[in-house]
């Protein structure tokens, strides 16, 4: 799906997300969470530190077509930059962590009150619980919601599965075991169930394929069945 921007109508949305994103690489609150990132366990095969660079892109790339003002845009790509930094201590507890770990960053200081807060809530938005032995996406806290949509931008996406078995392999799990394999299935279409986008543009941009990947979940889950 080719978009032009409002700015540059002779560009495509992919084209201008990427200029966009390479200019805030040089933001000094993004270079700093992206320093920290660099030294994230290796067994991390899911949220390491590509993880974030694409949840920056895709949270640009949601923003641009909604055409938010350029401040915004920075403003939630330093958000998506610092909101898995949590995982360089723990790994079940990364969101509370990483805001913790913002709030003593040079960058934290440099931000409003209010910029901080929305940061905050940003980087809170991503958390993910279980209930009922299901897994949901916490209450929206952040006004906007685009990094909770750049966070789970794959599922509306063609590598969707790709990266189910990057989070397997994180979690050490092996799909070689039936059972295991079930519940693997089972919690991503419960996800995907219970998903719903933020934004419009994550919903113009990525609902079909969404949709896509829940069939064919659905369809390989019940054949695990028979």
């Amino acid at each position: 799906m080719e978009l032009k921007t409002q700015n540059h109508p002779e560009k495509s949305l992919e084209t201008e997300a990427v200029i966009v994103f390479n200019e805030l690489l040089k933001n000094p609150a993004i270079v700093e969470a992206l320093n920290l990132l660099d030294s994230l366990p290796k067994n991390l095969k899911y949220h390491d530190k590509g993880h974030t660079l694409d949840v920056m892109k895709e949270t640009i790339l949601f923003a641009l077509a909604d055409e938010l003002d350029r401040k915004t845009i920075e403003l939630q790509t330093i958000a998506a930059a610092w909101h898995d930094v949590g995982y360089l201590k723990e790994y079940n507890n990364n969101e509370p962590i990483a805001v913790e770990m913002f709030q003593k960053s040079k960058a934290f200081q440099t931000l409003s009150t209010e910029e901080k807060a929305e940061i905050i809530a940003n980087i809170l938005d991503t958390q993910i619980i279980m209930k009922d032995d299901k897994l949901f996406l916490l209450k929206q806290r952040s006004k906007l919601g685009y990094i909770l949509d750049g966070d789970v931008s794959s599922f509306g996406r063609e590598d969707f599965f790709e990266k189910r078995m990057e989070i397997a392999e994180e979690l050490g799990l092996d799909l070689s075991n039936v059972e295991i394999k079930k519940k693997f299935y089972a919690s991503g279409i419960n996800l995907l169930r219970n998903h719903e986008w933020k934004t419009e543009s994550a919903k113009k941009l990525r609902q079909a394929q969404k949709e896509i990947n829940l069939r064919k979940l659905e369809e390989e889950y019940a054949k695990l069945l028979k």
